[in-house]
């Protein structure tokens, strides 16, 4: 198994985001670095529980071209949450699949559109990211 890299870039990205937050006013990034946070813990948990790097990688330019194509964030939500599947049951599953869709769509919107990101929506983003952290470290500890 390789070293994870993302887990720790994962921590810089949760403490970046407080710190954009608390002390830079600067919300419309921190919702950035709050995604990536919980992005790269779940791409360091699928490498812990065997969906290696190089394989989640590997899948995905292997689908390149085809009917379907495997999408670089799609992909790994759907693997964590069909792990999530296999080892509780689909409600938590989904619920977690769902606030990580929900932190993701808020992503765009904060990278992408003409708006305005708040104080509140930058503190939930965070909030967000930490707990789809908590409910996947239940599970995979």
């Amino acid at each position: 198994m390789i070293l994870s890299f993302l887990k720790e870039k994962s921590t810089f990205n949760l403490e970046a985001a407080k710190v954009l937050i608390d002390d830079y006013d600067n919300y419309a990034p921190s919702v950035h670095c709050s995604y990536y946070g919980a992005f790269q813990f779940i791409s360091s948990t699928l490498n812990k529980l065997g969906e290696t790097y190089e394989k989640v990688s590997n899948d995905i330019a292997a689908s390149k071209g085809t009917s379907q194509p495997l999408a670089s964030h799609e992909y790994p939500i759907k693997l964590i949450s069909d792990k999530l599947s296999q080892k509780a049951d689909v409600f938590y599953a989904n619920t977690v699949k769902n606030k990580i869709k929900e932190l993701k769509t808020f992503r765009r919107i904060s990278d992408y559109d003409n708006v305005q990101i708040t104080y509140e929506e930058g503190k939930k983003a965070l909030a967000l990211s930490n707990e789809i952290i908590s409910l996947i470290k239940i599970k995979f500890p």
